[in-house]
């Protein structure tokens, strides 16, 4: 079943899809440092409403199901983005900018190695990538057929069966490191 899931992934779209989140997140350098506030407003809003939410000081059960919950539905937004055809392309900038943007305000610069090498990353920049394909997938052929929800049904699967576990993996791996790292913090006073 997951590899019949699987073949329905574009890995074109795929590429294209995390070619473009990198472009997104390579221009928060320049957006950043140019104050542009129209483009840096929302994803450092967004940023100071998740902090006030949850924290490390949170149960680790609160964290595990706001961090997949906050994801799920993310993602879920990039999926569905796919009925108005264009919408992934646009939403995969956008998410790179945001991430981009969020790592200027944290470590002041981009730092590729917090988002490539972070294990993390590994399982949510993906999962990610696979909302944005399967979401393309539904707009070309939205525009190849008319709209229909068929093709939606046909990947929705992809997205609760590929998509979902994976948030689920990264959320309980976050919420492990975000408590274990707090943890050794707490130990080293």
């Amino acid at each position: 079943m997951v590899m019949d899931l699987v073949s329905l992934i574009s890995w074109k779209w795929f590429l294209v899809s995390a070619l473009i989140f990198l472009i997104g997140y390579i221009s928060a350098y320049p957006v950043w440092r140019w104050e542009i506030n129209i483009l840096i407003k929302y994803p450092t809003w967004i940023w100071s409403w998740v902090k006030r939410k949850i924290g490390p000081q949170d149960h680790w059960l609160k964290i595990l199901v706001f961090i997949f919950t906050f994801n799920s539905f993310s993602l879920l937004v990039n999926f569905i983005s796919g009925f108005l055809v264009v919408l992934p392309f646009i939403l995969a900038y956008f998410l790179g900018l945001h991430l981009g943007v969020v790592s200027m305000k944290e470590f002041d610069k981009i730092s590729f190695a917090m988002m490539f090498l972070n294990p993390v990353a590994w399982l949510e920049l993906p999962a990610s990538w696979i909302s944005f394909s399967i979401g393309i997938e539904m707009g070309l052929e939205i525009l190849d057929t008319g709209l229909s929800l068929n093709i939606f049904y046909e990947l929705l699967p992809v997205f609760v069966f590929i998509v979902l576990p994976i948030l689920l993996i990264a959320a309980s791996l976050e919420t492990a490191l975000i408590k274990k790292i707090t943890q050794k913090e707490m130990n080293s006073f």
